[in-house]
């Protein structure tokens, strides 16, 4: 396995992770002082938004570097 294979990876479980987190709000997550900044900040659903699109985004990174 090479280093972008790891990296893509890497990528893909944490595309995934957060794809799942946006998606499934588990309560452990969501309730952490961060994502409760977040929250407070910019409001629910843009911090949802902003979390799938950083999954979709890494995920796609990390498959286009498994593919290479």
């Amino acid at each position: 396995m090479s280093i972008p294979d790891i990296i893509g990876l890497l990528l893909l479980l944490y595309g995934l992770a957060c794809l799942y987190i946006s998606l499934a709000k588990p309560a452990a997550i969501w309730r952490l002082g961060k994502v409760q900044g977040f929250v407070q900040l910019i409001g629910e659903k843009v911090t949802t938004a902003l979390i799938f699109g950083l999954g979709v985004g890494t995920a796609i990174a990390g498959t286009y570097l498994l593919w290479l």
